[in-house]
Order: structure tokens, then C-alpha cells, then sequence
């Protein structure tokens, strides 16, 4: 099945497969994940995730007959916008200075980059040229096999961890013996890994869905977390986590109920102050903290 486009710098019009792509793929190949990871093949995809803009011509005929018998045909030629996503190397490049300009990518970066990124089957590849002209780059278009691709791979939880660490040590100013923090990185590690394998399977059994990657991404590790709610070693690990990290910097888990709601400080018996908040009761410790909370919520 095939549909009409105006490409661009052309007035003739070609045929590109108007087949329908996977709504996302779940990546977990190393290789494949290096060129996530890579910010020229990174910026090809996110280019090519964008499309572009395309008129194409919807022409119809009317016929009409005058009183005296002669009949005039008119031709209605109406114009109609349309999302193309077989983008050419130009039109890649043009789209990475346009959303992405922090990166440069050239022509050049392109014709290096995918040959690979198709082998891989990430993009496909289509060819509106003659045989006879097979050296050229012209005519040649690329379109991603899949709207969104979730990055599922613990080869990157390296990078999480010691974000992590980072916070603990700087954020809640956490001094573990070194003994300690080699077991928590190692409880971590597991952690993720656990994380990423319930991401995957749980994508095997998405249907099609429109909802950008980031998101799909960040969604699929919350189900993730509920999915593993009842796996006795994710709980262990949850808990031996908190116990190390969280526990000695913020105490037990608290009675949100005795939290001001606006500044976080412990609410004094006898000192709570209740308001509701789109449709929700919430506590502050003074009415100094309920007014404020109010106006920030109003702005």
C-alpha cells in the first residue's frame, strides 16, 4: 500500500510505503542501547521521530450544465497538510537544528551514521531512485521503525547508582564506612536490574499507544515498581535500602497527617490548622502556612 507525497525541491510526485511502524520497541541490546547513548545517532532519531511538514493536492472534478445545454467542468485542486515521516538527509538535518541545536549534525554525520543505525533496525530505509543512478544519495529517504523506543538495559544503571550515591552523600549528607557502601551500590545495581527486566516484560504486553517516549519510558518503570510490589527479593532489597539510607536521615515513615503540608515542619498538638485543597483536607502548622500554601496553588 503505497501513498502520494510531494517531496521536497520536486514537482513530480513519488510513492513511499505508508505502512504503519510498532508503536515503541523495547531496547535491551548493548549495541543497540551505544547508539542511544551516542548524541549524533540519538539526534538522527529524535529528527526523524518529528517528520515534516508536506501539502499534497486533493483534485476533484464538478460538473455542471447551463440552461441552454452547454456543460462546464470545473477542477477543484484543494490542499492538504500532512505529517511525512520519510525524512531525506537534508530534511534530517534541517529538523536536529530545529529541535535539537545544541547538537550539530552534518549531511555527513548522516550518510556515516545510518547505514548503522538501519543494520541495527532502528530506521528503515526507502530508495525513489533509478538503478542506473544507485551512487547517488538523492532519493533516498529514512523513517524509524518504531514511534517510541524504551531504553531497557542495566548497562546504564552504572551511571543511576552513582547519581545516586552522589545524592545521598551530598543531598542528605549520608558517611557510610566503605564496607557499607560497596553492599548499598550492590543492593542498587540488583535493584535496577530487577526494575529493567520487569520494564521489558511488561512492554512485551503493551498495545499500541501514543505517548511520548520519555513518558512511555518513565510510566513503564512506575508499573514496573507496582509489578514487583510482591517479589520478596525487590521488598528485601527496598527495605535493607531505606534501612541504610533513608531511616538515619529522615527517621520513620511519618504521619503525614502531623506534617505541615506547606513548610514540612512537625504540626504541635493543638496547632493544627486544617484546610481544604482541591477537595482534599490538609494540615498546616499555623495560618500563616495555610494562606500561603492557598495563593501558590491560585498562581
Amino acid at each position: 500500500m503505497t501513498s502520494e507525497l510531494q517531496p521536497d525541491n520536486s514537482d513530480s510526485k513519488i510513492e513511499l510505503p505508508d505502512s504503519k511502524v510498532r508503536s515503541y520497541v523495547p531496547v535491551t541490546d548493548p549495541e543497540l542501547v551505544e547508539s542511544f547513548i551516542d548524541p549524533i545517532r540519538r539526534a538522527i532519531l529524535v529528527a526523524l521521530r518529528y517528520g515534516t511538514e508536506t501539502v499534497k493536492e486533493d483534485i476533484s472534478f464538478e460538473e455542471m450544465t447551463k440552461k441552454d445545454g452547454t456543460k462546464i467542468k470545473t477542477t477543484i485542486v484543494e490542499e492538504k497538510k500532512t505529517q511525512r515521516f520519510w525524512l531525506t538527509v537534508p530534511e534530517i538535518v534541517a529538523n536536529v537544528e530545529q529541535y535539537l541545536p545544541e547538537i550539530k549534525v552534518s549531511k555527513y554525520n548522516c550518510y556515516y551514521h545510518l547505514p548503522k543505525l538501519v543494520e541495527q533496525g532502528l530506521v528503515d530505509e526507502f530508495s525513489t531512485r533509478d538503478d542506473s543512478d544507485s551512487h547517488s544519495k538523492r532519493g533516498v529517504y529514512y523513517r524509524r521503525t518504531a514511534k517510541v523506543f524504551v531504553v531497557i538495559d542495566s548497562k546504564m544503571s552504572g551511571d543511576v547508582v552513582n547519581t545516586y550515591l552522589k545524592l545521598f552523600e551530598e543531598g542528605l549528607e549520608l558517611k557510610l564506612k566503605e564496607k557499607v557502601l560497596t553492599h548499598l551500590e550492590d543492593l542498587m545495581i540488583r535493584q535496577i536490574e530487577m526494575v529493567d527486566e520487569a520494564m521489558e516484560y511488561l512492554a512485551m504486553h503493551l498495545k499500541e499507544v501514543d505517548v511520548e517516549s520519555t513518558a512511555l519510558s518513565d510510566l513503564l518503570q512506575g508499573l514496573a515498581y507496582i509489578y514487583l510490589s510482591d517479589n520478596a527479593e525487590f521488598v528485601d532489597i527496598q527495605k535493607e535500602i531505606k534501612s541504610i539510607v533513608l531511616t538515619p536521615c529522615c527517621g520513620p515513615t511519618p504521619n503525614m497527617d502531623n506534617i505541615c503540608s506547606y513548610c514540612g515542619d512537625p504540626i504541635s498538638k493543638g496547632m493544627m490548622v486544617f484546610r481544604k485543597v482541591d477537595n482534599k483536607n490538609q494540615s498546616f502548622c499555623s495560618e500563616e502556612c495555610a494562606d500561603s500554601y492557598i495563593k501558590e496553588c491560585k498562581t
